[in-house]
């Protein structure tokens, strides 16, 4: 029977690192790439690449390091993200370079990131799970012009994930877009817990069916289907 094994792809101080220390103690080998890794994250980790995602070519490269050293990841973990701003938040003043590489990071590296775990899935015993979850928020359903580069890739990532449900939901690969929200439904900004993303992206990891691809997901509570509510949203300047 195949290992276990998560990739964890912009795995950062928070949630980055709660991930992988959290599937580590589950017993799974564990990859987790950043740009600039931690000392707890080289700790908890089994492999640590240094990557940056604003080259979406980097990704090929880093699956291949992966399955050479580890083996094929059965869960991939996409959990980078940028948001480049303009002047005084308008994001038409974004220059064009940096525009670019904040879509890279955000969608295309994202792409890429997909299409490799769906070919390792392929490879993988039909017995074992496959899981492919992409850290979201609540720019698929509002429009924030400070976010709007990050909202895009946000969006489009969403639609790549409804694309890949519908074909290989009957190859037994799961595919979600995660999103923590308070209570209330609202977004949590930079409020983000990293235990809480751990511990339900592990639910999600070990789950047989595919379950709602729009995972949004509360601390201490696991899933909650907020049936389109988005809760209160501050004015821009006030998150």
């Amino acid at each position: 029977m195949a290992s276990n094994i998560i990739l964890n792809l912009g795995a950062g101080p928070n949630s980055g690192y709660h991930i992988t220390k959290y599937f580590s103690d589950k017993s799974y080998k564990t990859a987790a790439v950043a740009r600039d890794p931690s000392e707890e994250l080289v700790k908890a980790a089994d492999l640590i690449i240094k990557a940056d995602f604003a080259d979406a070519s980097n990704i090929n490269a880093i699956f291949s390091e992966v399955r050479e050293k580890l083996g094929v990841p059965n869960v991939v973990v996409y959990n980078a993200y940028a948001n480049p701003m303009g002047d005084s938040g308008d994001p038409f003043t974004i220059p064009l370079n940096d525009f670019v590489a904040g879509v890279n990071i955000n969608m295309i590296s994202p792409y890429a990131a997909m299409s490799e775990a769906i070919s390792g899935f392929k490879d993988l015993p039909k017995e074992t799970r496959k899981t492919f979850i992409y850290t979201g928020n609540l720019c698929m359903h509002i429009v924030l012009p400070v976010a709007m580069n990050m909202g895009l890739g946000k969006r489009g990532v969403g639609h790549m994930i409804e694309n890949a449900v519908m074909l290989y939901e009957k190859e037994g690969f799961n595919f979600y877009f995660a999103d923590e929200r308070l209570p209330d439904a609202s977004p949590m900004y930079q409020s983000l817990n990293g235990d809480a993303h751990a511990e339900f992206y592990y639910e999600l990891a070990t789950k047989k069916e595919q379950g709602p691809w729009e995972a949004t997901f509360v601390k201490g509570q696991g899933h909650v289907d907020f049936e389109g509510r988005i809760g209160v949203i501050p004015k821009i300047g006030d998150a």
